[in-house]
């Protein structure tokens, strides 16, 4: 009987011996496959990282010819804006003159060229009031 207990308890032994053997060798499987996934990424990783290192000159000439192109642009904008400033302070120099010359200008002899369209309409008024008004006609000197 004693022959018999150890040969079950030597059977069973060996029962859990071949299921952790077979757990043993699901987990080497699981793990296989897991580092061959984790070799791929790595793999995939290092090709990425050579990519964006072999772009990086490229990037960088980019960079610097963008650098570039806005200098120019910057500078050419400075050189706009001083013509434009230049400009308005000539306009503003003329509209002086002209201003000038109408304070002291004779307001009762018609000019050659309107200043404005108010102007213009207030001399049609005036020749067609001096066509029926001899004091009108009197007041102020119209262009031929």
């Amino acid at each position: 009987m004693r022959n018999c207990v150890y040969q079950s308890r030597y059977w069973k032994k060996i029962e859990e011996l071949l299921d952790l053997q077979e757990q043993y060798k699901s987990h080497e499987v699981a793990m296989t496959r897991s580092l061959e996934e984790s070799g791929r990424k790595v793999t995939q990783l290092s090709d990425s990282v050579a990519f964006f290192k072999s772009i990086i000159p490229d990037t960088r000439k980019a960079i610097t010819s963008a650098e570039k192109s806005i200098d120019l642009l910057e500078n050419k904008c400075r050189y706009l804006e001083d013509i434009i400033s230049a400009k308005d302070r000539k306009i503003i120099a003329l509209i002086d003159q002209i201003l000038f010359k109408m304070k002291y200008s004779d307001v009762t002899i018609e000019l050659e060229i309107y200043s404005s369209i108010y102007e213009r309409k207030l001399w049609a008024k005036r020749h067609s009031e001096s066509e029926h008004n001899l004091k009108t006609r009197k007041k102020y000197t119209f262009c031929p």
